[in-house]
């Protein structure tokens, strides 16, 4: 085993690590997690089954196989920030409206008072 296998295999470890304790305590929402523990574990079987880690970096057009690692790491961060950022733009626009809405409530509130003091 080489000392670049052993690195990345630990990385995954402790990336694995950190975020099942996250998933079990529901600190992190199902949908979310399923991105991070499916990279996650991936990125532990690729740096486990070195075969595949070849086989993935052939089929990349990737010459140092570890790489492919980087590259998947890559590609995970960039599909976890792309679901956040349709997930904060869909807040966004909620929170638009229930501010909104709170606005008209309260406007109607008002009115409903003034009505009563008359």
């Amino acid at each position: 085993m080489q000392l670049i296998q052993l690195v990345a295999i630990l990385g995954s470890l402790c990336y694995l690590l950190l975020i099942l304790p996250l998933v079990f305590q529901r600190k992190i929402h199902e949908e979310y997690a399923i991105l991070w523990l499916f990279f996650g574990f991936a990125l532990l079987l690729f740096s486990v089954w070195r075969e595949g880690l070849e086989c993935l970096a052939k089929f990349l057009g990737v010459h140092y196989p570890p790489s492919a690692l980087l590259l998947l790491l890559v590609g995970a961060m960039l599909l976890i920030l792309i679901q956040f950022s349709v997930v904060i733009s869909k807040l966004s626009k909620k929170i638009i409206e229930l501010t909104q809405e709170l606005g008209l409530t309260k406007f109607e509130l008002e009115e409903l008072k003034k009505r009563l003091k008359k």
